[in-house]
């Protein structure tokens, strides 16, 4: 796997601990770093953990699972957390906002904060979305004869009725989805009640509960057309897969994972030297090569054959739809059990 080829710059990370400032004492190991599995726990072992540590100095233990584990262990810790810093989507992480779990960054810790672009930096600091996975739609390239340019398209183009794939909603794309269809057809990203009418005239439609799935629905025909990350596409495509992404006219949707500092965590110093790295602008590229992400360092450079496969880079990030997600917290529960009623 091309993963595991990469070769970490010994001297991107020399300068990246020179221009941080003063190395932090190694006694400080018991950071605990939470990631998912497969590719990423790749890249965070062979990769990502070994740059920070030539970095700073610190050795973290890495922790492999799921954003539902995470969350679980944070809120099972009480006054002792697991974790220093929690990484998850932004609108898992508003819960855990919400119940009193994190605190805001103190900036000053993270100078790499201030390239990143301004929308991925929360109010007052209060969490940061350093790591972006556009989501655009993908289409079979040989069962589509017009392909998509818009999310209006999955209403509107006849070829689409009942061919659709689309994310269960216990997935953070599923909800992404129904405020698009909000925004796009009712007066604001909270107008649920339009945005449940406009997808259920989609119905039939295929379930997933995680991108793999998306995929394998638009490998399998069950699905022509889905919402999807460009991530699995690319993959896709380097298997010789008959697909495509396009990015909407409209914009984006994103998985955008948070990261916060956990109130009760003991490492709060070595979390923030966390995220400073891997808001590095060297750091957001490789994982851009690793994973298709957009980065979210304003001074990073994708260029090149990856500049054509993931276009939401630069400037165009300003494409993405970065939802507020205070609003939708009380909600949240109701709207699930609603959506696994009526979208059956």
């Amino acid at each position: 796997m091309r993963l595991t080829r990469r070769e970490f710059s010994v001297g991107a990370a020399a300068a990246f601990a020179a221009m941080a400032g003063t190395r932090m004492a190694a006694a400080q190991q018991s950071l605990v770093v939470p990631t998912y599995g497969g590719l990423w726990a790749k890249f965070w072992e062979a990769q990502l953990l070994p740059g920070f540590s030539a970095a700073t100095g610190i050795e973290p233990r890495l922790d492999v699972g799921l954003g539902k584990d995470f969350v679980a262990k944070i809120r099972a810790g009480g006054g002792s957390s697991p974790y220093s810093i929690f990484m998850g989507n932004e609108n898992i992480a508003a819960m855990l906002r919400a119940e009193g779990f994190f605190e805001p960054f103190d900036l000053a810790k993270v100078p790499n904060a201030q390239k990143v672009f301004p929308q991925f930096v929360n109010k007052d600091a209060a969490g940061i979305r350093a790591i972006v996975s556009p989501i655009g739609l993908a289409y079979r390239t040989d069962m589509v004869k017009t392909p998509p340019a818009s999310w209006r398209d999955l209403w509107e183009n006849p070829e689409f009725k009942g061919r659709i794939g689309l994310y269960q909603i216990g997935n953070t794309g599923a909800v992404l989805f129904l405020r698009l269809a909000a925004e796009l057809f009712g007066s604001s990203p909270d107008d649920f009640e339009t945005a449940f009418a406009k997808i259920k005239e989609l119905l039939p439609f295929t379930q997933a509960s995680w991108s793999g799935e998306v995929a394998t629905a638009l490998m399998r025909g069950d699905a022509v057309v889905a919402p999807v990350d460009w991530t699995e596409i690319m993959v896709l495509q380097d298997k010789g897969a008959p697909v495509a992404i396009v990015a909407p006219k409209e914009g984006v949707l994103a998985f955008e994972q948070s990261f916060n500092l956990v109130a009760t965590g003991a490492e709060k110093d070595a979390a923030h030297a966390y995220l400073n790295y891997v808001l590095d602008a060297k750091v957001q590229q490789d994982m851009a090569r690793a994973f298709f992400t957009s980065p979210t360092n304003s001074e990073s450079v994708v260029d090149g054959e990856l500049a054509k496969r993931i276009p939401i880079v630069g400037p165009r990030m300003s494409e993405i739809k970065s939802f507020n997600w205070d609003s939708y917290v009380d909600r949240s529960a109701e709207i699930a059990d609603r959506w696994n009623r009526e979208m059956a």
